[in-house]
């Protein structure tokens, strides 16, 4: 009875772990098309307006089937995890299809994003918002770094000693 318990906790954690990280996934590659909220602000910097960045992923048939492709595998990989098939022989095949679609779904959404940048009439402007961006990340690294330590390290930086609060 504890055995069986045990595989239908670890399964539903597995599943539960899939789930989150398909949310999070899909919500870091952003708008439509993906690339996240950083591509579609560079385009907007460059000059492209809402209509000319939509129009160019609308009319991607390669992406319409990879989206396809993709909601398939998630599902068959998600119904392998949810199953007693996961105790036994794994899902090692539907995740690998998973991923082999995300990826194929990835690589077509950036080259969509290389064809509507190639249109666009300010890329000088675009380059000075990433290089803004990058400052903003680096300085978010340092703020991060200074409320919580290097990683790793287990010290309050309000305190500066080697114990823990927790």
């Amino acid at each position: 009875m504890i055995g069986k318990r045990a595989i239908t906790v670890a399964a539903t954690a597995v599943v539960m772990l899939t789930a989150i990280s398909a949310l999070a996934l899909g919500h870091g590659l952003g708008g439509p098309g993906g690339g996240g909220h950083e591509m579609w602000l560079l385009a907007r910097a460059a000059g492209l307006n809402h209509s000319q960045i939509r129009s160019v992923f609308a009319s991607d048939t390669t992406l319409v089937t990879d989206r396809a492709n993709l909601k398939a595998a998630h599902e068959t990989m998600m119904s392998c995890l949810a199953s007693t098939t996961v105790a036994s022989a794994g899902c090692s095949t539907q995740i690998q299809s998973f991923s082999t679609a995300l990826g194929a779904m990835a690589q077509e959404r950036m080259m969509d994003w290389q064809n509507v940048l190639k249109t666009a009439p300010n890329l000088a402007q675009a380059a000075t918002v990433y290089s803004q961006l990058q400052q903003l990340h680096a300085q978010k690294k340092q703020i991060m770094q200074s409320v919580f330590g290097t990683p790793g390290s287990e010290a309050s930086p309000a305190s500066g000693s080697g114990s823990s609060n927790e």
